[in-house]
């Protein structure tokens, strides 16, 4: 604990290098999802407090997912971009065709759907930002409002065991959330290619 009070106090010393570093993190997470999303809006609410550390993420992580959009929107007839599509992200792209704001916002709002596909995915069938925009801030709002609350207070989170369970009761309704939208994008897939499939054997 001590050590975590020593990184408190430094990041404090260095206020605007570590509120910087802060919001690139999150917007250069929209470009490189291998990046730990979660941990870093901990971090920022653990250092900025529930409200300032939420909204650095909020804004950092919105703009850069806006900013992956725009440029996959721009490019998404040239060659680098055709690599990036496979079964999996055609099969994404023909489902986010179909879908409206709430399953977008549910997208954005669950952790354990891979944010990063979903934005190309829009991008790549056409979606306008207009429609776009809102549901991907509403369910980022959502979800780093979730992650932020009880790192913001560990001590006051940990000492209450109703906190904790609230908390994981949204982690596994989240992990469900997302298991089943993900179930759906691969049943979706698999019936393209059974689709496919039979069409060459018509033909």
């Amino acid at each position: 604990m001590e050590y975590i009070q020593e990184l408190f106090y430094l990041a404090h010393d260095y206020w605007i290098l570590t509120l910087l570093v802060g919001f690139l993190s999150c917007f250069i997470e929209s470009f490189l999802p291998m990046l730990p999303l979660v941990a870093i809006v901990s971090a920022n609410a653990f250092i900025f407090g529930l409200w300032g550390g939420l909204f650095l993420s909020w804004i950092g992580s919105g703009l850069g997912t806006i900013s992956l959009f725009l440029l996959a929107s721009k490019f998404s007839d040239c060659k680098l971009v055709d690599k990036l599509r496979n079964g999996k992200m055609n099969g994404i792209i023909k489902w986010l065709h179909k879908q409206g704001f709430k399953l977008l916002f549910i997208a954005y709002s669950c952790p354990f759907i891979p944010g990063f596909l979903v934005t190309l995915g829009c991008a790549l069938c056409k979606r306008d930002l207009k429609s776009f925009a809102p549901a991907m801030l509403s369910g980022k709002f959502v979800m780093f409002l979730a992650v932020s609350y009880p790192t913001s207070d560990i001590k006051g989170f940990l000492s209450s065991p109703i906190k904790i369970a609230i908390f994981v009761g949204l982690v596994l309704l989240s992990w469900k959330i997302g298991n089943r939208v993900n179930t759906r994008l691969e049943d979706h897939n698999d019936n393209d290619k059974i689709e496919g499939i039979t069409e060459i054997k018509d033909n």
